[in-house]
């Protein structure tokens, strides 16, 4: 005599409950859209979150939070470039301790600037990456590759 199958949801959940809710994604999502700030300083921000691992589990385990979270990082992007605009109007400014004088750091402002233009073209091509110039044909370049290399060929060659 076969013993009768219990039905999956008699069965106690095993593991670490989920604070994990639509609400509360909707929230990192939206203050990530509208802050130049990183992941860790928001979860730093913000009391109530989980841990910056466990929203990077959330998003491996909810498909519909990984795609608000894409969407909130690629409109991040706009406000970094806003960002990039305040700081190109109030550059970074300390006191010379030589001299007393004060002094803009242009290395560490262009580093900034960079690095947000990085993040920018690649996190939002479309609009923020350098465009590629098409003016000249595929085929037309591949010619003269295989020409200028056979060019090279003939000019190098040895007899031994």
């Amino acid at each position: 005599m076969a013993t009768k199958r219990k039905d999956p949801k008699d069965f106690k959940k095993l593991g670490r409950p989920t604070n994990y809710t639509p609400k509360l994604a909707d929230e990192i999502c939206d203050a990530i859209a509208s802050s130049e700030l990183g992941l860790a300083h928001l979860v730093d921000a913000n009391e109530h979150w989980p841990a910056r691992g466990t929203i990077f589990i959330w998003m491996r385990r909810h498909p519909e939070f990984r795609d608000k979270y894409t969407a909130a990082k690629e409109d991040q992007q706009d406000v970094c470039v806003e960002y990039m605009q305040e700081i190109l109007n109030e550059p970074h400014k300390y006191i010379d301790k030589e001299t007393g004088s004060t002094r803009i750091d242009v290395s560490m402002l262009r580093v900034k600037i960079d690095t947000m233009k990085w993040q920018a073209s690649k996190l939002k091509p479309k609009k923020f990456a350098d465009k590629i110039d098409m003016s000249i044909p595929e085929n037309e370049i591949l010619e003269d590759s295989l020409k200028r290399k056979q060019e090279l060929d003939a000019k190098n060659k040895k007899d031994f």
